[in-house]
């Protein structure tokens, strides 16, 4: 439903920061596509700046400040300017799922510059809804949310589906939090083996997760 008042996009903004919070700051997560011989994947750190610019919203607070005032049900009407005729109210209608990218994301590729005013460098989603990512030295930054069709902003020579999703904290050296693997997909196929093994701690995972293996049989 559309969005009314200031009220609600204060409500919305809340919730997803709390989300946010609990399931992407301060977190890196591992894209992994599979092609037909080998494995490759982008690698994305969520900040708490970040979240301000996946609003849409302006505002007079700080970025990193914004983020934990929506948390604590402190932003007022005062603090923000909202364009409900403009693309923020778009963004504020999926950005709640989109705060489950990190189980969601269903395809990846590099952005196919079609829109004049959008700055991004790759773009992780689904077929209704989109995360678009700034490469900053080698490491992807989330920028923007868009309610759009991966597929109708991307490349289709970079289009790749998701094979798997890991998460972990922003301090471990290791990835040992699996959050999505594809249907069919078994974390120990051997087209994962040579990538993964610089940036996942398989044993620890495939010990301590009910995933799927593949058959010995």
């Amino acid at each position: 439903m559309p969005i009314k008042n200031i009220d609600e996009v204060i409500r919305i903004i809340h919730k997803c920061a709390v989300s946010y919070s609990n399931n992407l700051l301060n977190k890196n997560a591992l894209f992994v596509t599979a092609g037909e011989s080998k494995a490759d994947y982008f690698e994305a750190l969520f900040r708490p700046e970040n979240f301000l610019h996946l609003t849409g919203v302006k505002t007079n607070l700080e970025a990193s400040l914004f983020l934990y005032t929506a948390i604590s049900r402190k932003l007022s009407p005062s603090s923000i300017a909202f364009d409900f005729k403009g693309t923020a109210r778009i963004k504020l209608e999926i950005l709640p799922r989109l705060m489950s990218i990190h189980i969601l994301a269903r395809m990846v590729g590099d952005y196919d510059n079609t829109k004049p005013l959008l700055i991004a460098d790759k773009f992780a989603g689904t077929v209704t809804m989109a995360m678009g990512f700034a490469n900053i030295n080698g490491l992807y930054i989330p920028n923007t949310a868009l309610k759009l069709d991966v597929r109708d902003i991307t490349l289709n020579a970079t289009r790749r589906k998701v094979a798997a999703v890991f998460v972990k904290p922003r301090g471990d050296d290791l990835y040992k939090r699996l959050t999505y693997i594809a249907k069919g997909m078994n974390i120990d196929d051997d087209i994962f083996a040579s990538m993964l093994r610089e940036k996942v701690d398989i044993e620890n995972l495939i010990a301590n997760f009910p995933i799927p293996r593949k058959s010995t049989k």
